[in-house]
């Protein structure tokens, strides 16, 4: 371990040790040795006969550590959390969660910089109930993990105001937390490469918006040593895949290969062109979807009903071949099966899927999947789909791809990123040796919401015309004033993008 880690280390251990509970938030960049430290704190607490729980925002931050869950699984978190005003898990004092909860030694959160506020302060709900203690989560030890220069919470339909008053520093539980930091990148000081350690310094300059920028268009230049520029998107997919046709059924070559794309429609099209160049007989599976409302029936006919195609959701039409990649769209069986693992495509029967786990703790263990139902939240009207819930998986979003280790990446930015560090994920996933971006996105969108280290006492908000506008700290605590900023921020034309202090 590096002094860092061992500072971290200690400091948890010690905490464990002395009774004491406590909210710490563990900031860890790319490559800094997160989930090695926090599988370390696992096998340590657990190796003398303690309880500690571990839970991610995402499926596959989750599949990375022993007996983790997502968090959506583990505490029962109320979907509709961001309206609710004091949400709180559902979990009862006399289920296994519940004993759990109030005995556990540790609680771990992984990745909890993609979760809602709103998620946070129902633990500390739920806690404070379970363990009949009016301190903040019930005197519990909580550990919080992740990076806020990495993807915020996904807040559908929203605006920058939604995801500022989203994301986990707007809680009035943060100025609880302790602040732990991992700062060495454990790569770079492995290997000894001084183009590792030059790699690793422009990736904090995309992390912390450092990047020079063309005042013309508010547009970032990638630098000629940071990747390896494509001139065309099928160029990309071969240099990504290469000699796919031969070796494809390759469990461990497979899982180390991705491409990257900031939209739904890009990833689509990049799974549906490979999958063409796949030797073997397509099946296409054929999903059964319904209103659930039968008074509704006639309003929305089953024509209409197979043309919706929704985010996290399996398509009407499946297709699929026998060894393709797949991405697992819900928790079945967690923590071997959670939301974001990654199978591989063994056996394809009527009504089953025979599959092999591709990255986790479980990689190659063969599974099989059923056709469950799945009902969307996010719609006007409810509807079923009877469907397998995968995807194809050699191209996935970089929302997605958040925690996925690689070895082999490509970018497709033909449309740039859209939300605050999604450049930053999708660069961080390998080194420069091994990482492909297509031509047009040597000029691209970095968007970010790390201030400069000089403005810490001021909330900053950059125009069109490159003017920096500045609130006192001390001014935007007042709540008219806050509602004055975040205002303008949702409606003012002008504005390109914030960038914000931690609070």
């Amino acid at each position: 371990m590096v002094t860092e880690q061992r500072t971290v280390y200690n400091t948890i251990i010690n905490a464990i040790a002395n009774k004491r509970g406590g909210l710490y938030f563990l900031d860890a960049p790319g490559e800094t040795g997160k989930t090695f430290l926090i599988s370390l704190l696992l096998a340590s607490i657990r190796s003398k006969n303690q309880f500690v729980l571990a839970i991610a925002s995402s499926g596959i931050a989750a599949t990375l550590l022993d007996g983790s869950r997502t968090a959506h699984s583990a505490l029962k978190l109320p979907l509709n959390r961001h309206v609710t005003e004091t949400p709180t898990c559902n979990i009862s004092r006399n289920s296994g969660m519940g004993k759990i909860l109030k005995n556990c030694k540790l609680i771990i959160w992984d990745e909890c910089t993609r979760s809602h506020e709103k998620a946070l302060e129902a633990l500390d709900r739920t806690l404070q109930d379970l363990r009949e203690n009016s301190v903040p989560f019930g005197d519990a030890l909580i550990l919080l993990s992740g990076d806020f220069r990495q993807t915020l919470p996904v807040i559908p339909r929203s605006t920058p105001a939604d995801e500022l008053n989203a994301y986990l520093k707007s809680s009035v539980l943060w100025k609880k937390v302790k602040i732990l930091s991992l700062k060495t990148n454990t790569r770079v000081q492995l290997q000894r490469d001084t183009s590792a350690e030059i790699f690793a310094q422009q990736l904090l300059d995309i992390e912390n918006g450092t990047m020079v920028i063309d005042r013309s268009n508010q547009l970032i230049v990638l630098p000629p040593n940071f990747c390896t520029i494509t001139s065309t998107k099928e160029k990309l997919i071969t240099k990504v895949f290469p000699n796919i046709v031969l070796i494809y059924k390759n469990h461990k070559w497979l899982s180390e290969h991705t491409i990257l794309a900031a939209k739904n429609n890009d990833v689509n099209t990049i799974n549906y062109n490979i999958l063409q160049e796949i030797p073997g007989v397509s099946t296409s599976y054929k999903s059964i979807d319904t209103v659930m409302n039968q008074d509704e029936i006639v309003n929305y006919p089953t024509e209409f009903l197979n043309s919706l195609d929704l985010p996290g959701m399996p398509p009407h039409d499946l297709t699929l071949k026998v060894g393709v990649p797949i991405i697992l769209l819900g928790n079945i069986n967690p923590p071997q099966l959670c939301n974001g693992t990654r199978l591989s495509v063994k056996k394809l029967m009527k009504n089953i899927i025979e599959t092999t786990i591709l990255n986790g703790k479980s990689k190659g263990t063969d599974v099989l999947l059923p056709r469950i139902p799945m009902i969307p939240t996010d719609m006007p009207f409810e509807f079923k789909r009877l469907q397998f819930p995968v995807l194809l998986a050699f191209a996935m979003t970089t929302n997605t791809a958040q925690g996925q280790p690689l070895q082999v990446c490509g970018l497709e930015l033909e449309i740039p990123c859209f939300s605050h560090g999604q450049l930053y994920v999708a660069c961080s996933r390998v080194d420069d040796h091994h990482f492909y971006v297509s031509q047009k996105a040597e000029k691209t969108k970095n968007y970010n919401t790390i201030p400069d280290k000089k403005f810490k006492n001021y909330l900053i908000y950059t125009t069109q015309k490159s003017e920096k506008k500045f609130f006192s700290k001390k001014k935007f605590n007042n709540l008219k004033m806050k509602h004055k900023f975040l205002t303008l921020l949702t409606t003012h034309k002008s504005f390109k993008t914030s960038r914000t202090t931690s609070r």
